[in-house]
């Protein structure tokens, strides 16, 4: 339905694209519904012997965070898409629905490839040399991820006899490895998702969004599933998710340029949501979220200065003239938020979903999750403080009468904006059980300390230490990578 959707909209946009936008409205709130009453449906596509799906507490969280991340791309940036962006966004949706729920690997398989075709689609929108360079980048990178997938799918169905995530412990652990590596790669966890960075520092703002918000999600729910399942895949994901939490976020500290910081946070925030099988999901969810927000509003929506510096907006924004208090306030308020909810900071969602991560991962691993969250808020509060000084710039040219102001106007997407904080405000009193005094007390001190390691490391120049990675990322890139972990698994075990 999603995809028949899109392709309606397609053709006929202008009647189509209200029904698009309330069709994502009705799954967001089918999905809210789904996690806050706990409904478990399976059902079987083809009778017997089809192919098997599970609505769960795995489906419901990554639904909802993407049908929120197309509703957001597609309104706020409704006047910059081209008509097959539609098409893209559900047929999108209809492959991460598939992802999710399936509970078969060959369906899984089918609908990450899916993800990868228009995910390529998606980068290469902005339509220069570069996009284009990085989305044939992903297309192989994703190509080579998926073979290593599909070589571990075949070796698992040698000794199971069955495609069935529930039966992978019939398989061997070479198979488990090769699976795990290719789902990792789609979901952007280090190592192999040293392509997230690149992607989202260039691509369009409304592609970074769902890129963030629900692309590199669609390996999160396999990865869950199987970790719950099978012990042996819970505990190497405590190790791989220790080390992309705390690598991708010191590296996120000492990098300036603000998407590719975005970038690697999320490397790292995903790393954290692998940790506990229980809420991977739902951590990926607030995540995804709060990335699609920040992405949406990086940069004000118009300052003619920042789109001579920045390469993240595109030119065929809206014009000077159209700007307004208003809106500057409503894009400033919704990243603040939406960053402190990253933050973990008290009364957010994130504070929320790090509380309940916390609680179900081994005690060792908190400690590591503790200097994440540290390093974390370090970043954010760099994003913060610079994004404020874009406003007080902003708001000094339209005080000069440089711009005309139309705040009486009614804005469609500021509304909307600051609808989206209140509601990462209001789900944190959804789970009163973690908002104790202790938690409370951690999350503050970090955010203290966060401050006055920012301060601490605000006039280190660390150009000479970030562009020599950031060059040989962007020359050798996420293909080679993976190309190289493929050859490094098929030489140590000869396959």
């Amino acid at each position: 339905m999603p995809a028949t959707v899109g392709f309606l909209g397609c053709v006929f946009h202008r009647i189509f694209f209200p029904i698009c936008l309330a069709y994502l409205v009705g799954l967001s709130a089918f999905s809210i519904a789904g996690i806050f009453n706990a409904w478990e449906a399976s059902y079987t596509l083809m009778w017997i012997g089809g192919i098997q799906f599970s609505f769960d507490q795995f489906t419901y969280p990554l639904l909802f965070g993407t049908s929120f991340s197309l509703f957001t791309s597609l309104l706020l940036f409704r006047k910059q898409l081209s008509h097959y962006f539609y098409q893209i966004s559900f047929v999108l949706l209809t492959a991460l629905t598939v992802a999710f729920s399936a509970v078969d690997l060959i369906s899984i398989y089918i609908a990450l490839e899916l993800t990868g075709f228009c995910a390529f689609l998606l980068i290469a929108d902005r339509n220069d040399n570069k996009s284009l360079f990085l989305s044939f980048q992903y297309l192989i990178g994703g190509g080579l991820a998926m073979l290593i997938y599909l070589i571990g799918v075949i070796g698992a169905f040698q000794f199971s006899a069955t495609f069935l995530i529930r039966d992978l412990s019939y398989a061997t652990p070479i198979a488990l490895c090769l699976i795990i590596a290719g789902l990792m790669t789609k979901a952007g966890i280090f190592i192999c998702g040293l392509w997230v960075p690149n992607i989202y520092s260039h691509a369009s703002p409304q592609s970074s969004a769902i890129l963030a918000g629900c692309v590199t999600c669609a390996g999160i729910a396999p990865i869950a599933r199987m970790s719950g399942d099978l012990v042996p895949i819970a505990n190497s994901m405590v190790v791989i998710g220790v080390l992309s939490a705390v690598v991708a976020a010191l590296y996120a500290v000492f990098e300036r340029d603000d998407g590719r910081a975005l970038g690697w946070s999320s490397v790292s925030q995903l790393g954290l949501a692998i940790l506990s099988p229980t809420y991977a999901c739902i951590y990926a969810m607030q995540h995804g979220v709060c990335k699609a927000l920040l992405f949406s509003t990086l940069t004000p929506e118009d300052p003619p200065a920042h789109h001579e510096q920045s390469n993240h907006h595109s030119a065929d924004q809206e014009t000077p003239s159209n700007v307004s208090t208003f809106q500057n306030y409503a894009s400033l308020i919704v990243f603040v938020t939406a960053s402190l909810s990253v933050m973990a900071f008290p009364l957010t969602s994130g504070f929320i979903t790090k509380s309940l991560l916390k609680g179900d991962i081994p005690t060792n691993a908190k400690i590591i999750v503790s200097t994440s969250t540290l390093l974390t808020t370090t970043v954010y509060v760099r994003l913060i403080w610079s994004r404020i000084q874009v406003f007080l710039g902003f708001r000094r040219e339209i005080m000069a009468k440089k711009y005309h102001n139309k705040t009486s106007s009614f804005y469609t997407n500021q509304i909307f904006l600051i609808i989206s904080s209140i509601a990462i405000i209001s789900f944190s009193i959804t789970d009163r059980s973690v908002l104790t005094y202790d938690n409370i007390v951690n999350a503050l001190t970090a955010t203290g300390l966060g401050i006055i390691l920012y301060a601490s490391v605000v006039g280190l120049q660390t150009v000479k230490i970030v562009k020599p990675v950031t060059r040989t990322l962007d020359l050798v890139g996420a293909p080679f990578v993976v190309a190289a972990l493929l050859l490094a698994n098929l030489l140590y075990f000869k396959i």
